[in-house]
């Protein structure tokens, strides 16, 4: 049996992963997977991709590409998920912050420097035409250490993933202030160089089975209660999560969607001015 150990954020946009283990999709492959879930995002993926601690990946798509330019030990094998991520602006319940013009200056807590909560606070900043040098951040390792930040007056804003933190919203605990939606697709599919350069064959197996996963996924009338039970969240939730997702169900490292993303991270001077579609896709 040949294992691969996988990991990714906690979050239902995994689901595919988790769908294609239940199934039993991986049994005819002689393939297995080791999946973990890492609640600090993006940033700890990248380290754990780097140490070889996981042979791949699900990437937020600006942090693989950040993670790549800093010299990192992977490149992307495909896109996993087409749709951009839908950023909630969130402060706590009783902060007197109460509109978006109001959070210039303020502290902004980020799962890790590199992750996508640090990254999408210089675009969003940027849209409002405030200068990005004022950032000042806060690390709180993930969604937890962002709960602990606000009770303790530690940070006063917190990007994150809108459906993610919405049953903190119902619950009087977080108040979202609105969005900040990228314009690309935004989760990738990263496989270690080590992987990719000893196990390229199966890892292009794998990939093909979490794809028909995605597929099958999709098809499913019961998905929005499989996802809801999986990821303790409402139905209703869900429901209205699947209508603005789009996992990826083919091959794809379409150049245009990828430069989409480069050019953004140029912009806000996050990457270097040298970096390439073809420094990031595997060959």
């Amino acid at each position: 049996m040949e294992l691969f150990k996988v990991g990714g954020v906690p979050e239902h946009f995994n689901m595919p992963w988790h769908y294609m283990v239940s199934q039993k999709d991986l049994k005819p492959t002689g393939i297995d997977i080791q999946w973990t879930d890492y609640p600090g995002g993006t940033g700890d993926l990248v380290k754990s991709l780097n140490s070889g601690e996981l042979d791949l990946a699900t990437l937020l798509t600006e942090g693989a590409i950040k993670g790549i330019d800093s010299g990192g030990e992977y490149k992307i094998l495909n896109f996993f998920v087409d749709s951009p991520l839908i950023w909630g602006i969130h402060v706590p319940a009783a902060s007197d912050l109460h509109g978006l013009d109001q959070l210039r200056g303020k502290k902004y807590a980020i799962s890790r420097y590199g992750s996508g909560s640090h990254l999408i606070s210089y675009l969003d900043t940027r849209n409002r035409n405030w200068p990005t040098e004022e950032l000042e951040f806060v690390e709180v390792g993930g969604m937890e250490g962002a709960r602990a930040a606000f009770k303790g007056e530690q940070a006063d804003v917190f990007l994150w993933e809108k459906f993610t933190t919405k049953p903190l919203v119902d619950q009087g605990e977080f108040r979202i202030l609105g969005e900040c939606i990228p314009q690309f697709s935004s989760f990738v599919i990263c496989v270690s160089n080590k992987a990719w350069e000893s196990r390229r064959d199966q890892v292009n197996q794998l990939l093909s089975s979490v794809l028909k996963s995605s597929i099958a996924l999709l098809e499913n009338d019961q998905n929005a209660r499989l996802i809801s039970q999986h990821y303790r969240m409402t139905e209703q939730d869900i429901e209205a999560w699947l209508e603005r997702t789009r996992w990826t169900t083919k091959l794809d490292l379409d150049r245009s969607k990828l430069n989409a993303a480069i050019e953004i991270l140029k912009e806000l001077s996050l990457v270097s001015e040298s970096v390439s579609y073809e420094d990031l896709i595997v060959r």
